[in-house]
């Protein structure tokens, strides 16, 4: 086990001993300072920025278990290896790949009370056994990694991380340290509200990523994306380096990594949930040595990626979200160096993305299934299972997930084991109470603008840099960022100016407070000529003409 730092110790030599690192990067500094000074921190760090250490550092300098929730068991790994080959063996990952001897063995070493970093998921910090070993023992620090997670506006919600807040609450309240490289403002009051923490004011590293060249290629025919993806690798400007080809599709994963081999003489390999996990090491290596050009991959690949040098990310079709694409893309160039991130899409590319909405959010007439059937086993010792829920309800894990964390935090259902489920007292003694899902209808109506968001990022004839930077918050005031498409075409002789996107012809600006006769109070979001974006809370992204909004005082509640 490492020797204990002290907090005194000088935070640029606990970095040399323990990470061999002469320098922070941008941020980390001040993240590991509120860490060691006991604030509560939400830190908004971009992709490849070293969110880790603002934890890993603190965890190795207070006395007690850092407790990191994480929602990839995957990303776990990696961080146990990174650490591990560093020499810092004190640590432990309690997820679903353990055996139930090993399981029983890491929660021993936890009570004993001699780790310094616990990895887990949220879904493991609902069994109520674990969570009575972590009240036993001294918990300085508590990690939300992809902090995102937890708010209903993320771009990646996860049920389970919605009981964090209760969580944090029976740990009598450690340090809260919450980690994510997108989240616009709205998601980033989510994430406070949600972890009990309204009061901390975000670190907020820039998203502006200069080294990152933003392109858009618009296909008409799905054959037409093919050749664009074919000339992207030949001719003078051809991709150079190793890189990712995401797809929004396994089929399309397939197509895209047969038409590179075959074709072009490309080596290729493709990576998606349903591979095996032996093939999925296999194409991972394959990757990290550089023995293929690309992987062609879903979104299941890239979290935890530890390559500073690919130099070219490929989206093939048009992703879910701005934040989707922006985590997605900022994989390239963690080395600093010039990187490509370019994206080929179909207008109708939005069907695919709708169709992943659809299954995603649950009916009214699904959730009184799932509350019925649990009320049918209502006298059932221990409740039903998720399996056997599965089973009856034929209903998509993710949406059966969803439905149950909302009948939870309604208070209509009680977990009564590991993955089961039982009506709660209150439930059983008021049965007229009903659910409502008006705040799921609102989420749906909220996604779908952000992919009508991402329609208007990939169709936008001006700076993809500025639009990117201000959807999260922030403001670009260069008229020509020279470092995406749109900006290249119009430094060119003889091409017109873009817009810039400064304060609209009616004089609203970035984070300007709006009313609107019918969606009511919002947050400008962007502005150019005379268009605004705004964020409202009911219905999410509506771009409006500036004359349809007008100034309000109030901030969004």
């Amino acid at each position: 086990m490492i020797a204990e730092i002290g907090p005194g110790v000088e935070l640029h030599a606990a970095l040399r001993e323990q990470f061999g690192f002469d320098e922070f990067y941008p941020g980390q500094e001040e993240v590991v300072s509120r860490v060691l000074q006991g604030h509560d921190t939400l830190a908004i760090l971009a992709t490849g920025a070293g969110k880790s250490l603002t934890y890993q550092l603190p965890a190795l300098m207070l006395e007690g278990t850092t407790l990191v929730v994480s929602p990839l068991i995957a990303l776990m790994k990696d961080q146990l290896d990174m650490l591990r080959e560093r020499g810092i063996t004190d640590v432990v990952a309690l997820n679903s790949t353990l055996s139930e001897d090993q399981e029983i063995a890491t929660r021993e070493r936890v009570r004993a009370g001699g780790v310094k970093i616990v990895y887990t998921t949220p879904e493991k910090l609902e069994d109520e056994a674990f969570l009575a070993i972590l009240q036993q023992i001294r918990v300085p620090l508590f990690v939300v990694d992809e902090a995102h997670c937890i708010s209903q506006w993320g771009h990646d919600f996860r049920p389970a991380y919605l009981a964090l807040g209760h969580v944090i609450e029976k740990l009598r309240h450690p340090t809260v340290l919450a980690l994510t490289a997108t989240a616009t403002p709205a998601v980033r009051e989510d994430i406070l509200k949600q972890l009990g923490i309204e009061h901390v004011k975000p670190i907020v590293k820039g998203f502006d990523r200069p080294n990152l060249v933003y392109e858009a290629r618009k296909a008409d025919k799905e054959a037409d994306k093919l050749k664009a993806l074919g000339k992207l690798f030949t001719g003078e400007s051809a991709l150079a380096g190793t890189g990712i080809i995401y797809t929004a599709t396994i089929k399309n994963a397939l197509e895209v990594q047969k038409y590179l081999s075959d074709t072009l003489d490309i080596p290729a390999a493709v990576y998606h949930s349903k591979l095996h996990k032996e093939d999925r090491t296999t194409v991972h290596n394959l990757f990290m040595d550089e023995t293929i050009r690309a992987v062609v991959a879903t979104n299941a690949f890239g979290l935890g990626i530890d390559k500073p040098n690919i130099r070219f990310v490929v989206h093939y079709d048009l992703p879910g979200s701005v934040e989707a694409y922006t985590q997605e893309a900022g994989r390239a160039g963690r080395d600093g160096l010039p990187s490509r991130c370019i994206l080929i899409y179909r207008t109708s590319d939005t069907r695919v993305q709708n169709y992943f909405l659809t299954g995603k959010y649950p009916g009214i007439e699904e959730v009184q299934r799932t509350f019925g059937t649990i009320e049918v086993f209502a006298s059932q010792a221990g409740g039903v299972s998720m399996t056997d829920l599965r089973k009856i309800l034929q209903l998509p894990l993710t949406k059966l997930k969803v439905i149950l964390a909302l009948l939870k935090k309604s208070g209509f259902i009680e977990a009564s084991g590991k993955s089961a489920y039982a009506l709660t007292d209150a439930a059983r003694k008021n049965r007229h109470l009903v659910l409502s899902l008006a705040n799921y209808e609102t989420k749906k109506s909220y996604d779908q603008s952000k992919l009508a968001m991402m329609l208007q990022y990939a169709e936008s004839p001006s700076c993809r840099r500025r639009f990117i930077l201000n959807y999260f918050g922030e403001d670009f005031e260069l008229p020509n960022c020279g470092r995406c498409d749109n900006c290249a075409r119009a430094a060119l002789p003889g091409a017109k100016m873009l817009a810039h996107q400064g304060p609209s012809s009616v004089g609203f600006k970035i984070s300007d407070i709006v009313n609107h006769p019918k969606f009511g109070t919002g947050t400008v979001e962007r502005a150019e000529k005379d268009l605004v974006t705004v964020l409202f809370p009911s219905v999410g992204y509506k771009t409006l003409l500036a004359t349809a909004v007008s100034p309000a005082q109030a901030q969004i509640a």
